[in-house]
């Protein structure tokens, strides 16, 4: 079985999680109402599944599908294309062509996240840009950031992300603070603004990779955060459940490919297992 992200044309009915059968096409078919049209989206990867008739059937047009799709699907965006009755998203497909289960971090994003942000790359920059207004719901974030892709000349990729908790942004530079090397970072200072959100582990990463970070740079996924105590250096104070319990060198795992591993046992570890580094 895999869980799917369901989205009712009708915004009145919530967005839900199904478990569905991969091979039972029936099921599939009876969720959009008709045959099968598949749409690939991107950051996360993903599959979107609409009724292939529903335009000429005359079926109304999906609000949350379609904003949906034009934040990661940015052709689909360009062509204004809407999408039309109801749809649902599991994830990319696997080696056998079998789709597999919506991606965690958009499941999170949709329904538990409280507080949305909205991130643009303009022209050739591979740097985010984050726009100033706060959201409290992931439908006004996403119908933002489709806008802002369509009426921005410059803007070649949106995406809507968590905003970081207040409390948790104090905790984490309360404990960068109290260590020494991190407290005494100068060019830039280390501050409460120094905390950068990445949200996947391939973008987590892709950041700790590109090397030669500054002392007091800080990234962070989910609730787990990582702060470089060594100018240049490779030296990570970890932090999880208001815990700093650990120094971690982590450009070696990313190479070896046991990064996304290590990532998954921190979020996965109590707060007592973090203090006695069994993770």
């Amino acid at each position: 079985m895999l869980t799917a992200i369901v989205i009712p044309a009708d915004e009145r009915q919530p967005i839900r999680q199904q478990q569905i059968e991969p091979h039972d096409l029936n099921a599939y078919r009876q969720i959009v109402g008709g045959n099968l049209e598949v749409v690939t989206l991107d950051r996360p990867p993903v599959s979107l599944y609409l009724n292939e008739e529903g335009k000429l059937e005359g079926l109304p047009v999906n609000p949350r599908a379609t904003a949906l799709a034009w934040v990661h699907n940015s052709a689909l965006r360009a062509a204004t294309d809407v999408i039309v009755g109801p749809a649902f998203i599991v994830g990319p497909v696997d080696r056998h062509g079998d789709d597999l289960t919506a991606p965690l971090d958009l499941v999170d994003l949709l329904f538990t996240t409280k507080r949305f942000r909205v991130q643009v790359l303009i022209g050739t920059s591979q740097q985010w840009r984050q726009a100033e207004m706060v959201f409290a719901s992931w439908m006004e974030a996403y119908r933002y950031a489709a806008r802002l892709g369509l009426i921005q000349p410059d803007a070649r990729e949106v995406r809507v992300v968590p905003e970081l908790d207040d409390q948790l942004r104090e905790t984490w530079y309360q404990l960068g603070q109290a260590n020494e090397w991190i407290a005494a970072a100068e060019d830039p200072p280390f501050t409460r603004d120094s905390f950068v959100g990445c949200y996947s582990v391939e973008e987590l990463a892709e950041r700790i990779s590109d090397g030669n970070w500054s002392l007091g740079t800080a990234f962070y996924y989910h609730d787990l955060c990582f702060i470089n105590q060594v100018n240049g250096g490779d030296e990570w104070l970890t932090i999880r459940h208001g815990i700093a319990f650990e120094s971690m060198t982590l450009e070696p795992i990313i190479e070896e490919g046991r990064f996304a591993s290590l990532i998954a046992r921190l979020l996965a570890a109590s707060q007592e297992q973090c203090w006695m580094l069994m993770y």
